[in-house]
């Protein structure tokens, strides 16, 4: 997407329902796909904070779908909890547009906000085997309010998203049609991929068998989704719905391990620092099961240490077939930043299963 000014900015806020004095607004930066601002209101007396997203729409190009997915979402929590939430935690709502639409459309794009959720902060690593746990119990709470709604409710916002089988179809499209260049500065990490194609099947085959059920999940359970009370530490919300949808729950645990318990940053380019922190898993795993442990099956507990290493593989083929693509999937810094980001995965992956037995 094209920068945006200051005055674009400022026109696209001026299109939601917020009563009070505009203070100002900062970016957040934060995620691949949207661009986030986070804009300041006196009401009443109180400072009050309301995100606002330009979203995306190459990357979400219904956006009448997907901000379905998100209202049915939401709305199933306040009908379990209330509106303002419950066990500690507060619910992610939506500011209408001045029409009484979930989002706005401009000149400089397509733009929601949500209330922001007041003396919270947000981590890019994870500070302790405490703040892990809390991350997963949050994230199991969230799937834990969601189990009783059917998944078949809920739309396909992104095609195959949570489908291994499908990104190792993406990488192999990929893979034929790049660049001689590219495919040999990605030799290494294509070999790697290809090495493991038998691990994608197998979580698609226990689906389709009925073995383990398809849920609805989050399908972003990075760290840095979760806000955290600035007082107590304790997990007060969870942000990012975009990938909402029918899927299955061992994704979303497996997704937070290969963000959480990383030991290095997710582009990282000394290899030497890659891998997954036992003791980080031990915690994650812990605090999922506190609070998802109630309704997951059998099996699927049985398969939490695969998951991790299934859905970290799976999110580098994702990088690397963007890298072999041209990158025009997830935003880059500089050259080669997804090749990057796809060799961290493969060596998290890899590290992963030198130790499988301590996981």
């Amino acid at each position: 997407m094209r920068s945006i000014t200051p005055e674009e900015l400022r026109e696209a806020i001026d299109r939601f329902r917020i009563d009070g004095e505009f203070i100002g607004v900062r970016a957040l930066p934060r995620g691949h796909i949207h661009d986030t601002f986070v804009s300041q209101w006196l009401v009443d007396g109180d400072t009050r904070q309301f995100i606002h997203q330009r979203m995306n729409n190459e990357v979400f190009p219904d956006l009448d779908l997907l901000m379905s997915n998100i209202h049915k979402v939401s709305d199933h929590m306040v009908a379990r909890l209330g509106e303002n939430g419950a066990d500690g935690f507060e619910i992610m709502r939506l500011v209408p547009n001045r029409n009484g639409n979930p989002y706005a459309s401009t000149n400089s794009g397509a733009w929601r906000t949500y209330i922001f959720i007041e003396n919270t902060e947000s981590f890019d690593r994870c500070q302790s085997t405490e703040q892990a746990f809390e991350a997963a119990r949050a994230f199991g709470w969230f799937q834990a309010q969601l189990h009783d709604l059917p998944a078949v409710e809920l739309d396909e916002t992104l095609k195959d998203f949570f489908s291994s089988p499908h990104r190792y179809s993406q990488f192999e499209a990929a893979l034929e049609n790049c660049s001689e260049e590219r495919r040999g500065f990605a030799a290494r990490a294509i070999r790697f991929a290809t090495e493991r194609r038998e691990m994608v099947d197998v979580i698609a085959r226990k689906l389709e068998s009925g073995e383990i059920p398809s849920r609805v999940v989050h399908g972003d359970t990075k760290l840095n989704n979760i806000l955290f009370d600035r007082e107590t530490g304790r997990a007060k919300g969870i942000v990012d719905l975009d990938t909402c949808m029918a899927g299955y729950s061992l994704y979303d645990f497996g997704d937070l391990v290969r963000f959480t318990a990383a030991t290095s940053a997710e582009d990282e380019t000394d290899l030497s620092r890659v891998g997954t922190d036992i003791q980080l898993y031990k915690a994650l795993s812990e605090g999922y099961l506190s609070t998802a442990g109630e309704f997951l099956t059998d099996a699927e507990v049985a398969l939490m240490p695969f998951a991790a290493r299934l859905v970290t593989f799976t999110i580098g083929l994702r990088f690397l077939a963007d890298y072999l693509a041209g990158d025009h999937y997830f935003k880059i810094d500089r050259t080669n930043h997804n090749l990057d980001r796809a060799r961290v995965q493969f060596g998290m992956v890899e590290d992963m299963e030198r130790h499988a037995d301590q996981f």
